[in-house]
């Protein structure tokens, strides 16, 4: 192309082609150099849950659990607590879990029915981590019937138990006054674990000097138990499951449906409470225990052994698991005769005609 152009203009074309090459070359290095000082965006930053729902409780996360958790901090919110038990079942920790989501549910707050229903299905998550998932089916059943979130929802049908069976009537030969007939205030279901599979029996005295045997005294007598142990210690209910008068007569404490909270932490699972009213300690301050009332506790112990398939090795004294001389020196001696003669019968002894 060149050789058509005139001398002048094939020095300007020159020209030009050298300024061209000489810009190119200074973008270039521009470029370079913008790429080169160009700093790398930072990471995104974390932001704690501020609602509870399922996507925000379940959903991923930008940093690993050990992170998360560190970011969370000392922020004690109802979502931060709930992502926080996550983020601990994720970790194969089930009693932190546990810790956080009893914080939401039994806090000084009372938390609204989403939440409550989350913080049922973390706790049935965690007993099911610990080896023990009949200990949240109470659980789990709560945020079955409380559950709105569809991504709860699912969650718990996935994983839904089939309903307990309730436990069979007592035989009739057995009599046994309702809790009505000793106006026993409602239970705090939420605060009391299910029994799950029987394993032993525990006697018990109430400590309580009682010589009053009418029946409005005993009932009396149980309505000052149930506050005490509502009120004082903290119990979902009174701790025994039956409760027998001075006269005899046995009274229905707490649904055999529930875990008893008589024996103090791991010995109370599977194992049924029985009271005897009265302080069975020698002295001035105490009292012998009545032949009807001791015949009413073999006759009880009889049959709960047959109807749970137990042996006479199951039966025990609360003395048993505790440094304490409950129930009393006066009734021990009792139990362990009649513990030694459920031993010499068959190992299955036969519930009580």
């Amino acid at each position: 192309m060149l050789h058509h152009l005139p001398r002048g203009g094939r020095a300007a074309f020159s020209f030009c082609q050298g300024w061209i090459r000489t810009l190119a070359l200074l973008a270039c290095a521009m470029l370079a150099t913008g790429c080169a000082t160009q700093k790398p965006r930072p990471a995104r930053a974390y932001t704690p849950p501020t609602v509870a729902s399922g996507e925000s409780i379940f959903g991923p996360s930008v940093l690993t659990p050990e992170q998360e958790l560190e970011a969370l901090g000392r922020n004690r919110t109802t979502p931060a607590m709930l992502r926080r038990a996550w983020l601990e079942l994720q970790l194969r920790h089930p009693q932190s879990a546990l810790d956080a989501a009893a914080e939401v549910l039994f806090g000084s707050s009372k938390p609204s029915t989403s939440d409550a229903a989350i913080a049922r299905y973390l706790r049935a998550e965690a007993y099911a981590q610990q080896g023990m998932p009949e200990r949240g089916r109470y659980d789990l059943e709560q945020a079955l019937a409380l559950a709105v979130d569809p991504m709860v929802v699912r969650r718990l049908q996935a994983i839904a138990p089939t309903p307990a069976e309730a436990p069979p009537a007592m035989d009739a030969g057995i009599a046994i006054l309702p809790r009505a007939t000793w106006s026993a205030r409602a239970p705090n279901r939420g605060n009391m674990d299910a029994m799950g599979k029987v394993t032993r029996v525990t006697i018990h005295h109430s400590a309580i000097l009682l010589r009053d045997d009418r029946q409005s005294a005993c009932s009396a007598q149980l309505q000052v138990i149930q506050r005490d142990h509502m009120g004082e210690r903290g119990y979902g209910d009174i701790g025994y499951h039956f409760l027998i008068d001075p006269s005899g007569r046995i009274w229905q404490g707490r649904d055999l449906r529930w875990q008893g909270a008589h024996a103090k932490g791991e010995h109370n699972v599977g194992n049924i409470g029985i009271c005897l009213l009265g302080n069975f300690m020698p002295g001035k301050d105490g009292q012998k225990p009545n032949k009807e009332q001791l015949q009413a506790m073999e006759r009880l112990v009889v049959h709960l052994l047959g109807r749970f398939g137990l042996q006479g090795d199951d039966l025990f004294c609360h003395s048993h698991f505790r440094n304490t001389e409950c129930p009393g020196p006066l009734v021990e001696p009792v139990v362990a005769r009649l513990q030694r003669t459920l031993q010499q019968r068959s190992p299955r002894v036969a519930a009580a005609e």
